[in-house]
């Protein structure tokens, strides 16, 4: 079965998928991602005020989405975000 034509289910697990769930104008937050110690040390040595805070998504390009918050805009891994309601 093609898995484009896929139904998603409750389930199923958007974080190892190719594509970015977010959308342009969505509120999202930073968040700590530990699994991955390359994305972990990056973020911890060059953006640690920035772990924790709220952003607005400004673009998505596949996994990359590029987030204001604040006075700057920063490009993130979708997997380091996760959106607030």
């Amino acid at each position: 079965m093609d898995s484009s034509l896929r139904q998603l289910s409750l389930f199923d697990d958007f974080s190892q998928t190719s594509r970015a769930f977010f959308r342009v104008h969505e509120t999202v937050k930073v968040i700590e991602v530990k699994d991955n110690p390359e994305i972990y040390e990056y973020r911890k040595y060059y953006f640690s005020h920035v772990i924790g805070k709220k952003g607005v998504v400004q673009k998505v390009d596949g996994q990359s989405v590029l987030v204001r918050i604040g006075d700057e805009s920063i490009i993130f891994d979708a997997q380091e975000l996760e959106w607030v309601a």
